[in-house]
């Protein structure tokens, strides 16, 4: 028996179950839109899908609809692939372990993918729908969304035109998004220089656990910890406390930049035992925990001794990533003044690691200015650079601003109340969305951004409701076929 059989609507979850056992992680995205496609196939739709995996599956519109205006419906095809520490998944060649709770399903020690899996489902259920009037629908299935928005900035949507997008990547139902921000992927390489450890040194691995993390644009301004920028800070106080000498021979946390850090470790070599250096160490982290005692309740740190003899980086180079970590910004830099409670400008430093002769550090930036976007990219640059560190800039995507003359906005508002008799809520949102890439390539569009609720995506406690699922989904028929009867 399959693990979704008997919840409603059936083709929802059939589509959706089914793509929960096809590995689709970002830069991994061929099997699932080939799937796509031979769904598009069976039904005799007609698809295009170039060599990113990006693909367009368009379904004519009902008999004696044809006059209705064009609504194209959009979903990323990638996930984020994160699991627990102790997880065997392997999000290359595994099936995800998904499992029902009440009214949530969730994935067994990962992510779950409802983000973007379920506006996937969702659109493959539109295109083979037959019992609902609707108008002609262009369902655009981009790839690689996680990791900087990379397949709405290389799809050719010249097959499209539609006059409506409906963009099915919002986690929340009840609020509909008109404008996000913009944003800009950055990796800096800092060069280091190693030495060899001297005799009578033991080796102890540091690590930093427990955080919520997140995704970095919709939880950045709720004072969570990232794990690796904490990690920098008890590096550098250890150093400062003088209560214990130490090297540095590893650095490395994160898995994606577009998720806070959950985790961090670090490898040290000391000449003190165990005991006396967990004992300074937990010391200065029971200041941390007091300080995140509301927002991140649960972080703690520990301290394993683990094999010996690997070079650790000389003095210099050990002030260089010490300074580095501590003067890099991180987080929520600034707010904006016209939208109470929106994040304007944030970054997040998402991956680092540490190879032979490399310091690594991964971001994530955002802004709905471009100004203070450019301005905070440069900011980092001239710090990574003034310590003689390189850099290389991807995924710059546009933000999306707010139409004020938008006819679907209304439309929209007004059938929810009617159809669940409360008030949508229209808000913007910090974290980027892939609407201002097709903006820019169709400027007509008329966009509103929907979805379901889920909760802590991005991480392994993501979880989809079921009902809302079901809501969202009666929902977005229902538009459908208002905007089909009024042409």
């Amino acid at each position: 028996m399959k693990v979704l059989e008997g919840l409603q609507p059936k083709n929802v979850f059939e589509f959706f179950e089914t793509i929960t056992t096809i590995p689709h992680g970002s830069k991994h995205t061929k099997a699932i839109s080939d799937y796509c496609v031979s769904i598009a196939k069976e039904h005799g739709l007609e698809y295009y899908q170039d060599s990113d995996n990006n693909l367009i599956i368009i379904k004519e519109a009902s008999k004696g609809y044809e006059q209705a205006k064009t609504v194209m419906l959009q979903g990323h095809l990638d996930m984020v692939t994160e699991k627990t520490s102790d997880s065997s998944h392997n999000f290359l060649t595994d099936s995800l372990p998904i499992g029902v709770d009440g009214d949530f399903i969730f994935s067994k020690d990962t992510t779950l993918g409802a983000d973007n899996g379920i506006a996937v489902a969702y659109m493959l259920a539109l295109l083979t729908d037959k019992e609902h009037i609707m108008p002609r629908i262009e369902c655009v299935f981009t790839v690689d969304e996680e990791i900087g928005l990379l397949g709405a900035d290389s799809i050719d949507l010249s097959p499209c035109k539609a006059s409506y997008l409906i963009n099915l990547d919002n986690e929340e139902d009840g609020v509909f998004i008109t404008s996000c921000a913009g944003g800009i992927r950055i990796d800096l390489s800092l060069p280091i220089e190693r030495k060899e450890v001297f005799q009578g040194m033991s080796s102890y691995q540091v690590k930093i656990f427990g955080l919520k993390g997140g995704h970095s644009g919709q939880e950045i301004g709720k004072e969570r910890a990232n794990a690796a920028k904490l990690m920098g800070r008890l590096l550098f106080d250890l150093q400062q406390s003088g209560l214990l000498e130490y090297e540095l021979s590893d650095f490395e946390g994160g898995l994606k930049d577009n998720a806070i850090p959950r985790e961090c470790t670090a490898i040290i070599t000391s000449n003190k035992e165990q005991a006396e250096v967990e004992q300074v160490i937990k010391g200065i982290f029971d200041i941390y925990k007091k300080e995140y005692a509301v927002s991140d309740e649960q972080i703690d740190v520990m301290v394993t001794r683990c094999e010996d003899g690997k070079a650790v980086l000389t003095p210099s180079s050990k002030m260089k990533v010490l300074f580095f970590l501590n003067q890099l910004p991180n987080g929520v830099q600034h707010m904006d003044m016209s939208i109470e409670g929106l994040v304007e400008t944030s970054l997040n430093l998402g991956i680092t690691s540490m190879e032979e002769n490399v310091f690594h550090a991964n971001f994530s930036l955002r802004s709905s200015r471009e100004s203070r976007k450019i301005q905070l990219m440069n900011q980092l640059i001239f710090l990574v650079e003034f310590l003689g560190g390189d850099f290389t800039t991807s995924g710059d995507y546009p933000g999306w601003e707010y139409n004020p003359n938008s006819t679907l906005r209304p439309m929209m508002t007004d059938l929810w109340k009617e159809m669940f008799q409360t008030e949508a809520k229209v808000e913007a949102i910090h974290a980027g969305l892939e609407c201002g890439l097709l903006y820019s390539k169709m400027p007509t569009l008329d966009i509103v951004s929907i979805g379901p609720t889920m909760y802590d995506i991005h991480t392994p406690q993501e979880r989809l409701s079921i009902s809302s699922t079901k809501k969202c989904y009666e929902f977005v028929l229902a538009t459908l076929e208002r905007i089909a009867k009024e042409q």
